[in-house]
């Protein structure tokens, strides 16, 4: 797939034109225009081809590479003409106001001389009086005014023309541009020539002025998502080698796509850190807001691992690229919010087809208008001036532009709050929220376990019991193998405490891990995992106060034989409560943990935010089938049982068996789409599920909206491609930001929908009647429009 800018492209209805005569070429597999972000999306095996196809159909649309940088385009040589032909306007019409001449008597004069004419061609003679008898009514200076109404119609119409022009050739017949064409001639034709260059000059003016709008409309959104760094300077000579001293190196500018893993680049107080790298030297303290929505700055020194897009706010860094750009967190972001906005919402859509029909109704009323009231009254020149009127408010422009940019500016906002929505569609069901369904672990709690005692029960250490324990979670990225690995470096200054060779190792989902080192056999996990693998831990039901601790308890079995266990708590986020409450006051409720914890852990932390109903001990499987009772559905036999791993390894629980996992992956495609149908076809509460590790994927799939809290571990990549939206910044405030601005967005769209048709349709009337004239109804066109794309522009202010 391919993708390309498609500059200067003003009008969706030109990008939905485009966009099918493209799908249409036999050399082209796929195509998408996206009109929020110009941008084209294609699979073709011709782009010279595709490049001409464009040129002939929208000769203004310059294709440009995405990484190639667009240039200003300077509106002053525009501006200037339009103002010359406004001024020029205005002069002609102070010019017929003080003379005695009217419409009505220069028609009737020219009524007289046609039927004088006529009477003259019948008989071959006197010819000249035809001219002589049209122009006796009018001074040669009035005779003069109107010959430049007629230039200033013919300069301002240019563009109308020549896109008429197109459209005949590639027969399309429903847009602004042939209306407006239309309905200018039918003026002239019944002898409302001001009227006639006063509509074609200010559809002219107003659709510079739109475009103009829509420009920088689209500047201002993607000024919400410029957080791409420009420029990187690049190592490229150090004289002295033992020196990373900036004096002594020479350093060039370069374009971080062009940077290579183990480049050496500086970075300068207040630029943006071009890549993902690590500090080679050099303390700082970086602004993180635009990555993750955290705007409370983050200290960093030597050693240290940095994000592209961060803003260096103290010293000077030098850094080692750790990867190439296209592959930073920076570089994702940015792509994910531009393709997500590809995903039209269900309103968009909509709107989109309802324009397709919308403007060939309005344009038959108008033409009915014309022809028929006069069949019975005889007043032709009234209903075909009232027709022309209906036909001037027939196009959509107000709903096909605002809507898209809206919704796209929805997009924007969000991501400057550390929000990465997956496409437009999901604004509906964030709109329309009933409950959230919270993982306990690194979602409402920090992950950041601490041990609190080390408890062996049989004649073993408390060192030797931990060194077993970090034996088998060496390979494991769950936050309580983190926390007992953390703990044996504090105690032996050495992360891996133990020499030797892993000869197997498996992660069981929801349970612990089982790993096989230097001939011993070790589980480390829950109670249901050592249930399931026979081990007897008797004794650990003697240790009544530790039971109810709330504490999460790790037990450590060793060939067999039960060890002891390990008691870890874990830190409640500073914000979970705040979240709650918030959630409470948006109407959003009832809430409910699901967790693989034990019970009373989860209750401890259940306690502590206020939420009444908390399930422990559940594996994925069981995450998803409650969830699936809280949503009101029946079951959950189409959500997927497994998900893919980096390392092509499938995750799965005791309760998915073999022939589940052999099948689940030709069958993936099929269940998406039967759970989304049963999603979108059965009543049940709209839900959303926000976790952040693997054990969490299955249960993200199931929700009508999930929601991925980021960390920095790699393992939670794949609950990012479950979720529909991923939260950059681990605060799970993110979900009440998010569901304002999809709150703020579908308001904004239903007001522009019911504004924009609510003022058609009254003009639409007054037209009819009589009242509205064509001035009016070039307000209809295009002041409704730049209202409308106003007001979707509000959604930033979330």
């Amino acid at each position: 797939m391919q993708k390309f800018i498609l500059e200067n492209l003003d009008c969706n209805s030109c990008a939905n034109k485009l966009e099918k005569s493209l799908q249409s070429m036999p050399c082209v597999e796929s195509a998408n225009i996206n009109f929020s972000t110009n941008t084209l999306y294609i699979k073709t095996s011709d782009i010279d081809a595709i490049k001409a196809q464009i040129a002939k159909i929208e000769p203004d649309i310059i294709v440009r590479s995405t990484h190639e940088n667009t240039h200003n385009v300077s509106y002053k040589k525009e501006l200037s003409l339009l103002l010359a032909l406004l001024f020029g306007f205005a002069v002609c019409m102070l010019c017929l106001h003080y003379t005695p001449l009217e419409s009505s008597s220069f028609i009737n004069s020219f009524n007289i001389a046609f039927n004088d004419s006529y009477a003259v061609l019948l008989h071959y003679t006197e010819s000249l009086s035809f001219l002589h008898s049209i122009f006796s009514a009018v001074t040669p200076f009035q005779i003069l005014i109107y010959i430049i109404l007629l230039l200033l119609y013919i300069i301002a119409g240019l563009p109308i023309f020549r896109a008429v022009w197109r459209n005949v050739k590639n027969k399309v017949f429903f847009d602004e541009n042939t209306l407006m064409f239309i309905a200018t001639i039918a003026a002239f034709c019944i002898g409302e020539i001001s009227e006639s260059v006063a509509v074609m000059l200010f559809f002219r003016i107003g659709e510079f002025l739109e475009s103009l709008a829509l420009k920088r409309s689209k500047k201002s959104l993607y000024d919400l998502l410029d957080i791409t760094p420009e420029i990187a300077h690049l190592q490229i000579k150090q004289v002295d080698s033992n020196s990373m001293d900036s004096s002594e190196t020479i350093w060039q500018d370069t374009h971080p796509e062009l940077l290579k893993v183990d480049d050496i680049i500086l970075v300068k107080v207040g630029e943006k850190i071009p890549v993902d790298g690590i500090i080679m030297q050099g303390e700082s303290s970086l602004n993180m807001q635009a990555i993750s929505g955290e705007s409370k700055p983050i200290d960093v020194a030597s050693g240290d691992e940095v994000l592209a897009g961060a803003i260096n706010m103290q010293s000077v860094l030098t850094i080692k690229v750790s990867k190439p750009f296209s592959h930073s967190q920076v570089a994702k972001i940015k792509a994910m919010i531009e393709d997500s906005s590809n995903t039209k919402a269900k309103s968009e859509q909509i709107i989109t087809q309802f324009a397709k029909i919308y403007t060939p109704i309005v344009f038959f009323i108008a033409l009915g208008i014309a022809f028929i009231p006069p069949l019975f009254d005889g007043e032709w020149h009234e209903w075909i001036y009232r027709s022309l009127v209906v036909l001037m408010v027939s196009c959509p422009c107000a709903l096909v532009l605002s809507v898209p940019l809206g919704y796209f500016g929805a997009l924007g906002i969000a991501s400057r709050k550390g929000i990465l929505i997956k496409g437009s569609t999901h604004f509906s069901n964030l709109a329309k929220l009933q409950q959230v369904v919270f993982d306990k672990t690194g979602t409402l709690t920090q992950g950041v376990f601490q041990i609190e005692s080390i408890n062996p029960l049989t004649d073993i250490s408390k060192e030797s019991l931990l060194e077993i324990a970090q034996r088998a979670q060496r390979f494991s990225n769950h936050p309580i193998a983190k926390a007992i690995m953390q703990d044996s470096k504090n105690m032996r200054d050495s992360k891996n405490t133990h020499i030797c060779e892993i000869e197997s190792f498996e992660e069981i989902g929801g349970k612990g891990v089982y790993a096989k080192c230097c001939g011993d056999r070790i589980l480390v996990g829950n109670e249901a995992l050592m249930k399931d693998k026979g081990i007897d831990i008797s004794p650990f039901y003697t240790h009544k106060d530790t039971q109810d601790s709330g504490f999460s308890i790790i037990h450590i079995a060793k060939n067999g034989i039960y060890q002891g266990y390990i008691m870890l708590g874990d830190i409640l986020k500073e914000e979970s409560k705040e979240c709650m409450q918030a959630l409470r006051n948006l109407g959003v409720n009832p809430l409910a943990i699901l967790s693989g914890d034990n019970e009373k852990s989860v209750a401890h932390i259940a306690r502590m935010l206020n939420i009444q109903s908390y399930y422990a001990g559940l594996l994925p499987t069981q995450k998803a089938e409650k969830l699936q009772e809280l949503m009101g559905l029946d079951s959950i036999s189409h959500c997927k049982a497994s998900v893919s791993v980096k390392n092509n390894e499938k995750l799965e629980s005791s309760a998915c068996h073999a022939k589940v996992l052999a099948e689940v992956s030709s069958m993936e495609s099929q269940q998406d789409k039967i759970l989304d149908s049963n999603k979108n076809t059965k009543p049940h509460k709209i839900t959303a599920f926000i976790g952040d590790g693997i054990n969490d994927s299955i249960v993200l799939k199931c929700a009508d909206i999930g929601i991925s809290v980021g960390t920095k571990d790699s393992h939670s990549d794949i609950s990012k491609e479950s979720a529909d939206i991923i939260l950059t910044n681990p605060s799970p405030m993110g979900i009440v930001h998010a569901i304002k601005i999809a709150r703020k967005i579908q308001t904004l769209t239903w007001q522009n929908i019911a504004f924009a048709l609510g003022t058609k349709l009254i003009l639409v009337l007054l037209g009819i009647a009589g009242i509205a004239n064509m001035w009016l109804a070039v307000f209809g066109d295009v002041g409704v429009a730049l209202l409308a794309l106003l007001n979707a522009l509000r959604v930033v202010r979330v």
